[in-house]
């Protein structure tokens, strides 16, 4: 495409064709926005949509939650989870109904593959985080990016023009080549079922740093983090982070990155469970959503910073990785020839220790890579050729790559 095409009109048109939300689901919504709202409204609302509520109570019985007995009940349900909990899930659940239509294109089973995870790694967050509505965070993350599949209906090979330029700077691309983004799409298609302002503000804001790098909305910041894990944990769908908010994000939401290993373990369970009961009847097929076993590579992490470090490192075992420790690395440069990749973080490691680290650097040569940005080239100019990068926040696409770069 070599200009600007906007979309925006086909894109309303599209939100305007969306069929509304079930009756129980605005019946809920209402609940939702009432503070005066108890249990007892919504055990009566969901009563009312046995095959919504069977849903519920499959998706609280499954490894999704790991609960001792059966709950055979909604008032059960409400008395565990809380009511709060029970009407997010449902809500979610019938937004997916509707949506969740079969699908062969690989364009929408990346979709839902991306979707699925980020909702399983937004409520894992808010555990971790003390995020007082769990249920509200999967919600959010299930459904943070629902503009795209707006998007790939209404201008489906516009949409995939965007989506063949790479997982990078999507929102800008979309902005210049769409005329809109996914993200504001989603905010429409929300607010056209009267969904909650959270939820809305949640997919509207996720890849906006000035909103989810604040304190102000917690879950804007979860949903934000979660998409990046979400890629982490599998396949890259998009870059959501740059190296600049990363670090931010991770101080804002209080993430303690010692448990980010635990986090996409975690999420195993959450996205089986989730993958599970989308299969129920006719609605979506989704593969699992972490790839295959990868050949364990030996890696080194020069990195001095606490918390980048603690998340190279956990990601890095997640992806079944042999870490070198850097004293052992440059104790004894010779036993270590099987080094595949050696990671610099210029952050943190300055020019000078660099200029002493060289004569041992300059052995693994072609597997040196940038960890984060380097704009000012101190590791090119210390060891006197272009280095490759890698972002602050990869996933195992960005291994992969960077290995066959």
């Amino acid at each position: 495409m070599t200009q600007t095409i906007d979309c925006t009109d086909l894109v309303h048109k599209k939100i305007k064709e969306l069929p509304p939300l079930p009756l129980v689901i605005q019946k809920l919504t209402e609940v939702m926005e009432n503070p005066s709202s108890s249990a007892d409204h919504v055990k009566e609302i969901l009563s009312s949509d046995q095959a919504l509520a069977g849903k519920v109570l499959k998706l609280v019985n499954s490894s999704f939650y790991g609960l001792s007995g059966e709950v055979s009940t909604i008032s059960r349900a409400v008395v565990i989870l809380g009511f709060s909990a029970v009407r997010n899930l449902a809500t979610g659940l019938g937004v997916v109904k509707l949506m969740g239509k079969p699908s062969t294109d690989q364009i929408v089973k990346d979709f839902w593959r991306h979707s699925v995870s980020t909702g399983a790694a937004a409520y894992v967050l808010a555990q971790h985080t003390d995020y007082a509505d769990p249920e509200e965070a999967f919600i959010a993350g299930l459904l943070h990016d629902l503009g795209g599949l707006i998007l790939i209906l209404a201008v489906p090979k516009e949409y995939q023009e965007v989506m063949d330029l790479g997982p990078d700077n999507m929102i800008e691309n979309e902005q210049k080549l769409l005329g809109i983004t996914h993200a504001r799409v989603g905010q429409k298609v929300l607010k056209h079922w009267k969904l909650p302002k959270n939820l809305c503000d949640a997919v509207r804001y996720h890849h906006t740093p000035k909103i989810f790098n604040g304190k102000e909305d917690p879950l804007v910041s979860i949903v934000a983090l979660a998409d990046t894990l979400s890629c982490a944990h599998g396949m890259l769908y998009e870059r959501s982070l740059t190296n600049e908010d990363f670090p931010k994000l991770i101080q804002v939401t209080g993430l303690d990155v010692s448990e980010v290993g635990d986090i996409l373990k975690e999420m195993d369970d959450r996205v089986c469970a989730t993958r599970n009961l989308l299969k129920l009847g006719d609605e979506i097929m989704i593969q699992q959503t972490t790839s295959g076993q990868e050949t364990p590579r030996s890696v080194v992490l020069l990195c001095t910073s606490p918390t980048q470090a603690t998340w190279g490192q956990q990601i890095l075992n997640h992806y079944g990785h042999n870490l070198i420790p850097m004293k052992k690395f440059f104790s004894s440069p010779d036993e270590h020839e099987e080094v595949d990749l050696v990671l610099v973080d210029p952050e943190s490691v300055s020019a000078e220790q660099l200029a002493k680290m060289k004569p041992v650097l300059e052995k693994f040569s072609g597997k040196i890579a940038v960890l984060g940005e380097d704009p000012e080239d101190v590791v090119r100019d210390v060891l006197g050729h272009a280095v490759r990068s890698i972002p602050l926040a990869f996933s195992r696409c960005d291994l992969e790559n960077q290995d066959s770069g």
